[in-house]
C-alpha cells in the first residue's frame, strides 16, 4: 500500500458514502484510478465492506454493557454451543475469547435494564456452559470509532 491507497482508506473510513467522483477529487486521483484502487483493496481483504454506523440511542436501544463470561467446561461441543448461541443473538454485538481470567467479553445492547436482565438470564446463563459472568453497564461513552489506526506510508 502507498500514499494514495492510505489516503483513499483516511477517507472511507471517515465516509464511506463518498462517490468515487469526490473521492477522487479528495486524493488527487481520477475516478477510474480510484475505483482500480478501491476494487483492489476490496479484491486484498484490507476493504472488508461498507456499512452504515446507526445510532443506538435513536433506535431506543438505552444500554450498553459489557459482560465477562467464565466457561463451566472447555469441552469442544460445550464451546462451540456457546459460540452458535452467542452468534444468534443481535443484541450481542461483539464477543471476543480472551486470555487472563475471563473467557470472553461480550457488548451488548438492549432496551432498557428489564431486557438486558432477561438476555443474561435467558439466553446466557442457564444453559449449564457459563460458570460465571460480571456485566458493566456503560454510563457515558467518552470515545468510540470504527476508523483503525492506518499504518505509515513505505518509502
Amino acid at each position: 500500500m502507498d500514499r494514495t491507497d492510505l489516503r483513499i482508506l483516511a477517507h472511507l473510513q471517515a465516509d464511506a458514502s463518498a462517490s468515487h467522483a469526490d473521492l477522487a477529487e479528495a486524493v488527487h486521483l481520477s475516478p477510474s484510478q480510484c475505483s482500480r484502487r478501491i476494487a483492489r483493496l476490496r479484491e486484498t481483504g484490507v476493504i472488508r465492506g461498507q456499512v452504515a454506523l446507526l445510532d443506538e440511542a435513536a433506535l431506543g436501544l438505552g444500554v450498553e454493557a459489557y459482560v465477562t463470561v467464565t466457561m463451566a467446561s472447555y469441552a469442544r461441543e460445550v464451546v462451540g454451543g456457546f459460540h452458535e448461541r452467542i452468534a444468534g443473538l443481535p443484541a450481542v454485538v461483539d464477543c471476543c475469547a480472551l486470555t487472563g481470567d475471563a473467557d470472553y467479553l461480550l457488548r451488548i445492547v438492549a432496551v432498557d435494564l428489564a431486557a438486558f436482565t432477561r438476555m443474561l438470564n435467558d439466553e446466557i446463563l442457564g444453559h449449564g456452559d457459563v460458570a460465571s459472568l460480571r456485566s458493566s453497564i456503560v454510563l457515558d461513552r467518552i470515545k468510540r470509532t470504527t476508523a483503525l489506526p492506518l499504518p505509515a506510508p513505505h518509502g
